[in-house]
């Protein structure tokens, strides 16, 4: 009766146990899921939290990041314009037409022409760019998503146009200076010094090219492929805006009369219109 006794107590309390053990199993579980849930519903909204101020700060003002790059263009503009005075206006060489060949004295009415147009392009760089900041101060444009679509939608001209003119300037800056060596020292050292300008010339160009074609990344838009579709873009967008602006459309005319001056002063150079005057 004892033994029997102590078999049923043991296996009640062996089972007990095992109640309880699974009661515990349960409650453990339970909370275990509980805080899971708890913790993917707070990461769920600090992503959110996160993601939120992200997206919302790639719509913004970049009026300071525009002006900016037009000024990055404008202090060089006015330094290399501020050297072509003394290196190919003040300091210009003089043509002596009792030794001066025809070709030389070609040469030299090409280098003043260079330097009076590197001179003005600078010029024109200088004043597209300062008109440029002093709007993206005074005007509150709407935000954008970066400053490559606040340039494209607002100052596309201005942009292409103090890039064009500061380039153009440059090389021709770089090409007066290989000039100056050659009416300085002779044809020797002129020969050295006008390969090293071609040279640098056309390495600078490559790079323009290069930092064209790539613009500001893969989904900003591109103003051109290079250079010269840059230039031919500049000039076509410039020429279809001239209606409507008389000064503009003057300038344009006095454009193309100093075309056609400048082929007649080549063609006088060769001796062209004298074998006309002869005959």
């Amino acid at each position: 009766m004892l033994r029997s006794f102590r078999k049923t107590s043991t296996s009640i309390s062996f089972q007990h146990q095992l109640y309880i053990y699974h009661s515990i199993m349960l409650i453990s579980i339970k909370k275990t899921s509980i805080i899971i849930g708890i913790l993917s519903l707070f990461q769920s909204r600090h992503v959110h939290s996160l993601s939120t101020p992200v997206v919302a700060s790639l719509v913004k003002d970049y009026s300071g990041t525009a002006a900016g790059l037009f000024n990055n263009m404008r202090t060089p503009a006015a330094l290399i314009g501020g050297a072509i005075v003394p290196l190919g206006l003040l300091t210009a060489p003089e043509i002596d037409k009792s030794k001066d060949s025809k070709r030389v004295q070609l040469f030299k009415k090409v280098n003043l022409l260079l330097a009076i147009a590197s001179l003005l392009s600078e010029i024109l760089a200088i004043t597209f760019s300062t008109v440029a900041i002093n709007k993206l101060a005074e005007v509150r444009f709407p935000p954008t998503t970066g400053v490559d679509e606040l340039l494209s939608k607002h100052f596309e001209i201005a942009w292409m146009g103090t890039n064009v003119h500061f380039l153009l300037g440059m090389f021709g800056f770089g090409l007066l200076v290989g000039s100056k060596a050659f009416f300085t020292y002779g044809s020797k050292v002129g020969k050295i010094s006008g390969c090293w300008g071609v040279a640098v010339f056309l390495h600078c160009s490559s790079i323009v090219n290069q930092g064209i074609a790539l613009g500001a990344g893969d989904n900003s838009p591109h103003f051109a492929s290079n250079l010269l579709t840059l230039v031919i873009r500049y000039v076509t967008l410039t020429m279809s805006r001239v209606r409507g602006r008389p000064l503009s459309m003057i300038a344009f005319g006095v454009i193309f009369y100093s075309l056609f001056l400048s082929i007649e002063m080549v063609a006088e150079s060769f001796g062209f219109f004298q074998k006309e005057k002869d005959n």
